[in-house]
This record gives structure tokens, sequence and C-alpha cells, in this order.
């Protein structure tokens, strides 16, 4: 018996396609709106703080409630300020570009620290250099989500980050020492190794990773999670 799969392939290749296309979108419109919160809602509030600032060091004996509303519109406008700053680098810290996937990792890795109480080491190769943008692109957002799912979903005090070279492969993980799944889930996977459901960012760093010719693997058990995303023959900015 004979059985023609050449449409079924043809269909898999445009999804795959489909797939790679919006990818590329969406990290297009994360670079664009950053640079969009950062250089224009950015810069115009920190021109009203100026004003802000300028006007209370100015005014000639303003009322008691004018000192109160200008203070607060001063703290708010910071505030404000602060924020849009966290939410631009979020969605596509500057430092990826300018100085590449090893300062940014270190970078985000601190904030997260600050933010989350949560202790994260970090094991990085001096030696890497710069990678293809989409490949720091995906593997930065390999390590956000990862942080994420710990801080959220683990119950980890901490987390490590380490990245390795061997020949001409490329293997980041990100692991904790938190509850894994259960002991009740990974009997029912018949194995030792638990399998998480695959949420839509456990499927979307599976599928950066498929784009780029790589693998994700996730482990989990009693001992906390491992996330590892492994790229052969790399490909750097000049490949």
């Amino acid at each position: 018996m004979v059985v023609d799969i050449t449409e079924r392939k043809n269909a898999e290749a445009s999804i795959s396609r489909l797939s790679s296309q919006l990818l590329g979108s969406q990290e297009a419109e994360r670079r664009r709106v950053s640079r969009a919160l950062h250089d224009v809602t950015g810069s115009g509030l920190a021109a009203i703080i100026a004003n802000l600032a300028l006007l209370r060091k100015t005014s000639q004996k303003p009322d008691k409630k004018a000192r109160r509303a200008l203070a607060e519109s001063l703290k708010l406008a910071k505030q404000c300020s602060q924020q849009i700053r966290t939410v631009s680098y979020l969605l596509h810290p500057p430092l990826l570009d300018e100085l590449g996937l090893v300062s940014a990792l270190r970078w985000y890795a601190e904030g997260f620290a600050e933010r989350s109480r949560v202790h994260v080491s970090l094991d990085l190769p001096p030696e890497l250099g710069r990678l293809r943008p989409d490949v720091e692109a995906s593997l930065f957002a390999i390590v956000q989500e990862s942080l994420t799912n710990v801080h959220l979903h683990s119950g980890s005090p901490t987390a490590h980050i380490r990245m390795t070279l061997a020949e001409n492969e490329l293997t980041l993980e990100v692991m904790d020492d938190g509850k894994g799944l259960s002991a009740k889930t990974r009997k029912a996977s018949g194995s030792q190794v638990g399998k998480f459901r695959e949420g839509v960012g456990i499927a979307g760093m599976r599928e950066r990773m498929s784009q780029l010719g790589g693998r994700l693997e996730i482990i989990s058990g009693k001992k906390g999670t491992t996330v590892k995303a492994v790229l052969s023959r790399y490909p750097t900015d000049k490949a």
C-alpha cells in the first residue's frame, strides 16, 4: 500500500514558514514598541519632570494645596517614567543590540533578582561573542520565560543560568531548586522525567528553537526543573 503524503508535507512546511514569519514579526514589533516607548514617550516624560522640577523651584510662594499637587505630580511623573523604562527594556533591551546576549542576560538577571527576590547566579562563556540577532533574541526570550516560570510556579529561592560551548554546539540551561512536578504527574508520565503541559510560553520556546534548527528539553523532578535549549552549529552574526 502506497500513501501519498506530499500534500501533508507541503502543509507542514507552510505552517513552519508561517510560524517563523509570525515570530519574526513579533520580535520586530517588540523592538519597534520598545524604541517608541524609550525614545518618544520616555523623552516626553523626562521633559515634563524637568518642567515640574523647575516650576517647584521658581514658584513664588505657592499655597499649601498647590505645593502638594505639584509634589504629587512630580512623583507620579517619575514613577511613570520608571515603569515605561522597565517595560521598554523587557520588550527588547537595548543592551541586546548594543553589547550582545551575555551583557543583556547579566542585566536582566540582576533586575529580575531585585524584583522577585529570587537569587540568580550565572555561568556564561566570556568568549561567546556576538550571535545572529534572531538567535540572541530567541535565547534571551527563553531565559525571560523560564525565570518568569521560576518566580510564579516553582517556589524556588534560587535560579541558575548556564551557557556552555562544545565544538559547534551551544547549550543554554535555566535551572531551579523548586518543587517541580508532583510525584503523581511523574508516575503518570511513565518515567522519572516529568513532562510539562504545553502552555503558550513553553510552546513558544519550542517553536523558537525549532525555527533555529535546535531543540528544547524540559526536565522536572523532585529536585527542581531544568529548561535546556540546544543549538548545533550555532550561527554567529557573520554566518
